[in-house]
Parts: C-alpha cells; sequence; structure tokens
C-alpha cells in the first residue's frame, strides 16, 4: 500500500462513500491533476521532480478511490 511522507500509519481515515460522492472526488482530483500540470513554472529539473512527486500522489488516491491496488510508482 502506498505510504505517504506526511501520514503516519495511526493517522489513516476510513471513509464510506456512496458512488456518487466518489466521483465527486475523482472530478476533483482530475481538476486538480489538470492545476498542477498547468502551473507555468520555468523547466528545471527540481520543478519537473516536484511536479512528478505531486502528480504520484494524486494518482495513488485516485486509484485507492477505484478501488484498485496502489503502487508506488502511481501511473500519472
Amino acid at each position: 500500500m502506498f505510504e505517504s511522507e506526511f501520514v503516519g500509519m495511526s493517522d489513516l481515515l476510513t471513509l464510506e462513500l456512496s458512488n456518487e460522492q466518489r466521483e465527486t472526488l475523482l472530478r476533483g482530483l482530475r481538476y486538480v491533476r489538470s492545476s498542477i500540470m498547468l502551473t507555468p513554472e520555468e523547466p528545471s529539473a527540481a520543478v519537473t521532480a516536484g511536479r512528478k512527486s505531486e502528480l504520484q500522489k494524486v494518482a495513488a488516491l485516485s486509484e485507492l478511490l477505484n478501488g484498485q491496488t496502489v503502487t508506488e510508482k502511481a501511473s500519472v
């Protein structure tokens, strides 16, 4: 399971969501992903690495909501 550097195992939260709530969250994550991709910044190794890291976090959350197995290298 994906372990974020920001969340300890004791800090995990379990939610029960309806299909409509899950779809709303997934739609919001797509917006967040687009926002990360469209942020105007000078292309550099640090910017690329930071953007990739953020996109992997969003992809991992999407996979959790879709009920897929979350991998450390989530597809973006």
